[in-house]
């Protein structure tokens, strides 16, 4: 597998892995973000801008799947209905 040279606050990173755009896209976005926050929050040192934007990444993750639990749970209930509905129909 290649290896992929990636910046991230001027700071060299390589990855391995078959899909350099890729790899470089997520490096870039992960820039963006770290950066971000470090102004938004005034925050100087290197560490603590990538420790507070893995806790906001983390933080929107963890929102999202459970939004993605909620919404299958609301999904398998109505496709219960749907079936019990179908049934029904069958036996009437």
């Amino acid at each position: 597998m290649p290896k992929v040279q990636v910046k991230i606050m001027g700071i060299p990173f390589s990855f391995v892995g078959d899909d350099e755009e890729r790899i470089k896209k997520v490096a870039n976005w992960v820039d963006g973000r770290v950066s971000e926050i470090s102004k938004r929050r005034g925050i100087v040192s290197t560490l603590n801008a990538f420790v507070m934007a893995l806790m906001e990444i983390a933080d929107e993750y963890m929102e999202m799947k459970e939004r993605q639990e909620s919404y299958e749970k609301m999904t398998t209930g109505l496709l219960d209905k749907l079936r019990d509905f179908e049934g029904s129909l069958r036996c009437a």
